[in-house]
């Protein structure tokens, strides 16, 4: 069987959640190579995990891609009607199949936000993803979400046959192996444990201004004792983000760290009070494994995928709720709170494997058979 990799939508090292995707679930693919399987993969340019093309897996580099309009062109016109005559199947990991495509196709959809959140991700986005996602999920493709609660959200507004929707979760191991020797700390003026963090804050999805008015009440109740410093770890890439950067600097103990490379991401991770994750809506929410895994407590959100991602491995809050937070900051800086949740965290994290996860992927395209 020969399988069309769809990756076009991947701008390497700024579309974090999709790129981490793809790439646990592709990589292995690459590496070594599944019985009776051949790949062709399409990409704006290479990933940073790639060492050349190999007999059973290539790439072709659109780089016309990066921009929308062409990407949409090669999507649904040039890569179905020109490019994939030699292929078996198509795997869209980004949300969208071709729907002009004939052959089968299996497609990965995150999240719901084009329809409950679209100004997140952009009104053209958002019609765009709200057009072709129910074209592309014909009855004869294939469906994955990364939570269940996506499927539900999937199922009500694009009204799709449940029998197309495989759930397969996400997991949070790709910072494990990595570690910079607490570089970050000395960079940013922390001390392990007397700092709070957030990553991907510069969204108005992650709840930025109930989170700081948490954070500043929390410090309000510390009294003469130093409060834990709050980092926000993200890239600050539009007018939102800036307005949210500019609010936030001006609040006494918050550090803006911009966007980190993973090995500083995980030592963040070891040495910090608790990860701070009350978003208003997550399709999965890979850091709160990702904290999980490191040790690190978590404080996360009641709506969504969240509790079913956690498990009862995190403190729960109400996100609309800054004095929620703000208690939720205070008990979770008590030793016997965040080691009880740590321990519930790491047999959590147990449950979600990136090994699993591909295995799994690769068994739904190989039920399109020749």
């Amino acid at each position: 069987m020969r399988y069309a990799i769809n990756a076009l939508f991947v701008r390497w090292g700024i579309n974090a959640g999709t790129e981490t995707y793809v790439t646990n679930i592709v990589r292995p693919w690459y590496e070594n190579q599944p019985s009776g399987c051949e790949f062709i993969f399409y990409c704006n340019q290479l990933p940073p995990w790639w060492k050349g093309d190999r007999p059973w897996f290539r790439a072709v580099i659109l780089q016309r891609a990066k921009r929308v309009g062409w990407r949409i062109f090669y999507e649904q016109l040039w890569l179905p009607l020109v490019d994939l005559a030699s292929c078996d199947a198509l795997f869209a990991p980004g949300y969208v199949g071709s729907a002009l495509l004939k052959k089968r196709q299996v497609i990965t959809v995150h999240d719901a936000f084009a329809w409950l959140y679209p100004g997140e991700i952009g009104h053209l986005r958002s019609l765009y993803w709200r057009v072709f996602i129910p074209l592309s999920l014909r009855s004869r493709n294939s469906l994955i979400t990364v939570s269940a609660s996506t499927a539900a959200d999937l199922k009500r507004l694009c009204h799709i046959d449940h029998q197309q929707i495989h759930v397969i979760h996400e997991a949070g191991s790709h910072l494990s192996a990595m570690n910079e020797g607490g570089a970050i700390l000395e960079r940013l003026g922390l001390e392990a444990g007397k700092y709070f963090h957030c990553v991907g804050f510069f969204k108005k999805i992650k709840n930025p201004y109930t989170i700081l008015k948490a954070y500043r009440a929390y410090c309000a109740t510390i009294g003469n004792n130093s409060p834990n410093k709050l980092v926000l770890v993200g890239h600050v890439g539009n007018d939102v983000g800036r307005e949210i950067a500019e609010y936030a600097s001006k609040i006494p103990g918050v550090i803006l760290a911009g966007r980190l490379p993973d090995a500083s991401l995980s030592d963040l991770y070891r040495n910090s009070a608790a990860l701070i994750f009350a978003s208003l809506y997550e399709g999965f929410g890979i850091p709160i494994l990702e904290a999980q895994e490191l040790g690190c407590p978590v404080v996360t959100s009641q709506s969504s995928s969240m509790p079913e991602v956690a498990g009862d491995g995190a403190l729960f809050v109400d996100q609309n709720s800054a004095s929620e937070i703000a208690t939720a900051l205070s008990k979770i800086s008590e030793k016997a709170e965040a080691e009880a949740l740590v321990g519930k965290g790491k047999l959590n994290y147990e449950k979600f494997s990136w090994q699993e996860a591909s295995s799994m992927t690769l068994d739904v395209l190989r039920r399109f058979k020749r």
